[in-house]
């Protein structure tokens, strides 16, 4: 099933004919997802509400280099959180503070390496439920691990 989408009546005078049917063929529906910019409408938005609400600049803090961009290219977002994940459990069971000798990802790291994971994945008009399950599945060891150990 293809999303919803509105096409404008100059975009419309575009398409071809199909008689008496209002189908409208895959590629000139993929080619007009693609054009749209719904999927990525606030790209940055996380990074933007992260800086808001510890009072830092947005527009310097949402912007992503190239820098970080070339340490994510090789898909190792998902790799390091998952260690991170494992770290806080871990430490959770052996009630070990594993900060003093693993260096997790900062929260920059992690929303940055999250945004542009999310941003290849809908280019790739892949499923994005397993990165939001397994950001879910930080973000509850993460509250568990600093609710105990932020007590210490």
């Amino acid at each position: 099933d293809f999303p919803e989408i509105e096409i404008s009546e100059e975009a419309e005078k575009t398409l071809p004919e199909t008689e008496g049917s209002n189908i409208t063929t895959p590629s000139i529906l993929l080619n007009h997802i693609s054009n749209s910019k719904s999927e990525e409408s606030e790209p940055e938005a996380s990074l933007r509400q992260y800086a808001i609400e510890h009072k830092m600049d947005p527009g310097k803090f949402s912007i992503i280099t190239e820098a970080e961009k070339k340490r994510w290219i090789m898909g190792c977002f998902r790799d390091d959180l998952e260690r991170d994940i494992r770290c806080y459990q871990g430490g959770i069971k052996r009630k070990e503070d594993p900060r003093k000798y693993h260096k997790f990802l900062t929260d920059r790291d992690r929303l940055v390496g999250e945004e542009l994971l999310r941003r290849s994945i809908l280019k790739s008009r892949l499923s994005t439920v397993w990165l939001d399950d397994l950001m879910k599945e930080w973000e509850e060891i993460h509250t568990q691990f600093i609710q105990i150990f932020s007590q210490a």
